[in-house]
């Protein structure tokens, strides 16, 4: 055993943060939740949760949903998709969610957003 070097945590940390946003960033439009993203990178959803609230200072949900609002932010000023379809596109799974959300991060609908930067 001293023969073997030691891993230094703050390093694993890191690159296990770095992991995660990129699992977020290529599936957020997919069911995504900490069990499912623990499973994918083999390691506690406990610890997952830990890094993310450490490191982010939001929660698991809270950032994947910005994600997805982003998302929309996008197709709502590009495409002429219904607000449903893009709510679902984006990996909502309720209007109200999607809705909720939104209006969160912009104070606005997202009508009301789209109507604002089509104008």
């Amino acid at each position: 055993l001293k023969q073997m070097p030691m891993e230094n945590r703050k390093n694993h940390d890191g690159k296990l943060l770095s992991d995660i946003l990129l699992y977020c960033y290529d599936n957020f439009t997919e069911d995504i939740s900490l069990h499912t993203l623990a499973e994918a990178l083999h390691v506690s959803h406990y610890y997952i949760s830990r890094i993310f609230n450490e490191n982010l200072r939001i929660g698991f949900r809270d950032y994947i949903n910005s994600l997805r609002v982003e998302k929309a932010c996008e197709l709502l000023k590009g495409s002429d998709n219904s607000i449903t379809d893009i709510a679902f596109a984006v990996g909502f799974n309720s209007i109200r969610t999607f809705n909720r959300s939104f209006t969160k991060a912009f104070k606005l609908s997202p009508t009301q957003y789209r109507d604002i930067i089509r104008n």
